[in-house]
């Protein structure tokens, strides 16, 4: 076991191909991408609610929802998914792949600020999951009443890593390719679990930011009659329960609890059938993985917020009690999000675990300097 602390902002091992790739780059692979994104951050896809999104102030929320696009995906037994995602083009041969899993009924626009960082490491891939974000499952053209739980959760996330991460890398779709970490936060952190417990072949590393784990299901609510469901989820969009969640969220509450935040995390709830998506999961009985956490074969990356308020720092340190392989960092004054509110930190640790802190380091120092 390996405990160590990220405070906001510092630098982190590497792989010399990338160092010397960033070398090349130089400062104007900094200031294209700054540009790239100020030019399409007017652009919102058509999925996307305009009213809605034109509400929305923060260049990285507007720059993330115009780099967003749409993929069919066919999932064995569940159907078509018109997966979103946020990821690159084209692949960079020879890149590591990193795929980031959101929490409960948000999206990958939680990724708006640590993506971009992210991404001058690897090819980076923000999804969203089934029934959540702005991947549409059907929910609201006709399939109301089919079921969407753990397994059809983890089978969407299987056809976007086959279809989409190595399709890019290698081709042909098969599934056959470059190994890929798997980055989730709070919910998306059990996913992940889900995910590595079932396919560890199709991961390298997995990284668990505040990750739930250790509390099984959604209790009484997987019970209630379809029409309370129904009432119960409508709640889930209101503002004064998005504006709770997101006070509870962040350690710098002034800084980060803002109305555009909570605007943004509220964008996805305004698309045909949410509700009717979420009202599935809930009758699912959500996930439990709490008795599998000691299964996962893979080295994992346990990253706290010293100061989260939704979920105790004492699970931190139940993880690595638990994980085969796991190392712990602590990320100071940081709530429950710290790629929200702590990017830089949540890079550097990343990058060492990965064996890339050399060119995050480089990454820095070159954008800094194009600043």
């Amino acid at each position: 076991m390996h405990t160590a602390c990220a405070r906001p902002f510092t630098s982190g091992g590497a792989r010399p191909a990338f160092a010397a790739q960033r070398r090349r780059q130089g400062a104007g692979g900094c200031q294209r991408r700054a540009m790239r994104a100020a030019a399409a951050a007017e652009r919102v896809p058509d999925f996307i609610p305009a009213d809605f999104a034109a509400e929305i102030e923060e260049p990285a929320a507007r720059a993330m929802m115009a780099a967003m696009r749409r993929v069919p995906l066919d999932v064995p037994g569940f159907g078509q998914a018109d997966t979103a995602y946020v990821g690159p083009e084209a692949p960079t041969p020879g890149r590591p792949a990193f795929v980031l899993l959101h929490g409960f009924d948000s999206s990958c626009l939680e990724f708006r600020r640590f993506h971009p960082l992210l991404s001058q490491l690897g090819d980076v891939y923000a999804v969203d999951l089934a029934g959540w974000g702005f991947t549409d499952c059907g929910f609201g053209n006709g399939r109301a009443d089919q079921k969407l739980g753990p397994a059809q959760k983890r089978a969407h996330l299987r056809a976007f890593m086959q279809q989409v991460v190595q399709q890019n890398s290698s081709g042909s779709g098969s599934g056959i390719g470059r190994p890929v970490v798997l980055v989730g936060t709070s919910l998306g952190g059990t996913v992940a679990i889900d995910y590595a417990t079932n396919h560890p072949e199709d991961l390298e590393k997995l990284v668990l930011i505040d990750a739930q784990g250790f509390i099984d299901g959604i209790g009484p609510l997987a019970s209630l009659p379809r029409f309370l469901a129904t009432l119960g989820v409508k709640v889930l969009r209101s503002v004064p329960l998005r504006q709770a969640a997101n006070q509870m969220a962040y350690f710098n509450k002034q800084k980060y609890a803002t109305d555009d935040a909570m605007r943004i995390g509220r964008l996805h709830t305004h698309l045909p059938g949410w509700t009717e998506a979420n009202v599935a999961f809930m009758q699912s009985g959500g996930y439990a993985v709490s008795n599998r956490i000691g299964d996962v074969s893979l080295p994992t990356l346990v990253v706290w917020g010293r100061n989260d308020e939704i979920l105790k720092p004492d699970y931190a340190q139940q993880f690595i009690d638990t994980l085969p392989q796991a190392e712990l960092v602590w990320v100071d004054e940081c709530g429950h999000c710290a790629h929200l509110e702590q990017p830089h930190a949540l890079l550097q640790a990343v990058a060492k675990f990965t064996g890339l802190g050399e060119a995050a380091a480089e990454a820095a120092e070159l954008c800094k300097t194009a600043a």
